[in-house]
């Protein structure tokens, strides 16, 4: 059966509900139908010529919404698959029964087994009109790392994929009450202040909406700032976790980036090109690359931590670390070079930082 968005409830996942909740506040959310039980009967696929056709948009998003997927425990970081710019009914029927099936993938495995958690048996999918954006980005309610009250805005051209990606390294803000306190990029940003303090001030009624810190996707195009998604900030609470690593205070700074994930954990660096690489990857290496994807989850949860050489906070490594509790420290333009495969390093999550480690202080 097909579930107006705005109509969506618990059965149609985390994700829809809470766009639900978001539409019927008045706020812009692109206007998009949910599949219940894709797996189940193919009664649904009579009614999709006519919802698109409703929907009149020349493309569509189609998107996973799992029971616990983006809810206060969990967020599944990604792992279920997701699609852009899809059209006609032929075409985005295949594409809801692969999102359908995709809770039982070897990321959505792996991640849920690092997480004690269970794979989602269920994934209704959503479907909504695809927003052809000039600007994307998130926006943090509290500092994803620190816990601190400030919002953090991140911002990249057009869609937002490259962004949740990891793929570039996105424009930052950081607002304190009406103040931009913070900013960070090359030159060339996509926003002016205001709407830099306006995104800022909507994430703000989102969390006193939806009752806790959130996580906000957005987009802007035509004038309009679209939301895509919010969802609870799932990692403030361990916070407070204490990985530090006893060690001299001379220790050599091979690297700096932008930190990530909380924490500091000693490891072999591992300088991974690929999944052809994976092999090389044994539990308790620090995983060195350029990004990460939905694809590279196995390795992560065997990662003591993660060095990437571009992303921010809304990275696919960003977040996935943050939820599995190891060190992170993203944007670092020369990661894969500064750090030599083997090398001994002590990744700081918390301070951005890739040192050595003990007596590994070597030239």
């Amino acid at each position: 059966m097909l579930v107006p968005l705005a109509d969506a409830d618990e059965r149609c996942g985390a994700k829809a509900a809470n766009l639900a909740r978001l539409l019927r506040a008045g706020t812009p959310v692109p206007p998009g139908f949910v599949v219940v039980d894709a797996q189940g009967s193919d009664a649904w696929v009579g009614e999709i010529e006519a919802a698109l056709h409703q929907l009149g948009a020349p493309q569509v998003a189609v998107r996973s919404s799992a029971p616990h997927e983006d809810g206060a425990e969990a967020s599944f970081a990604g792992q279920l698959r997701s699609s852009l710019g899809l059209s006609g009914p032929a075409e985005v029927v295949d594409e809801i029964r692969r999102v359908a099936g995709s809770g039982t993938s070897a990321r959505v495995v792996a991640y849920a087994a690092r997480t004690g958690r269970q794979p989602p048996p269920v994934v209704p999918v959503i479907v909504q009109t695809l927003v052809r954006a000039e600007v994307a980005g998130v926006t943090f309610t509290r500092h994803p790392v620190t816990g601190a009250s400030e919002v953090v805005v991140e911002a990249g051209r057009g869609t937002g994929e490259p962004v949740v990606g990891g793929t570039v390294t996105p424009w930052s803000w950081t607002v304190d009450g009406r103040t931009v306190v913070r900013r960070a990029g090359r030159p060339g940003e996509p926003l002016r202040r205001a709407q830099v303090l306006e995104l800022a001030a909507t994430g703000r009624r989102l969390e006193a909406l939806l009752g806790c810190p959130q996580d906000v996707e957005w987009a802007i195009a035509d004038g309009t700032t679209w939301v895509l998604q919010s969802r609870p900030i799932t990692t403030l609470a361990d916070l407070d976790r204490d990985r530090a690593v006893a060690g001299p205070a001379s220790r050599r700074v091979l690297a700096t980036g932008t930190p990530a994930s909380p924490g500091t954990a000693q490891g072999t660096a591992r300088v991974v090109d690929g999944l052809d690489d994976f092999r090389r990857f044994a539990t308790g290496d620090v995983l060195v690359c350029r990004t990460t994807s939905p694809a590279w989850t196995p390795v992560l949860a065997r990662a003591a931590a993660v060095v990437t050489e571009v992303g921010g906070l809304l990275a696919h490594a960003a977040i996935v670390a943050r939820e599995f509790g190891i060190p992170a420290v993203l944007a670092v333009p020369d990661a894969t070079s500064a750090l030599r495969d083997g090398q001994r390093v002590t990744v700081d999550g918390t301070a951005g930082t890739v040192t050595t480690t003990d007596d590994q202080d070597e030239p």
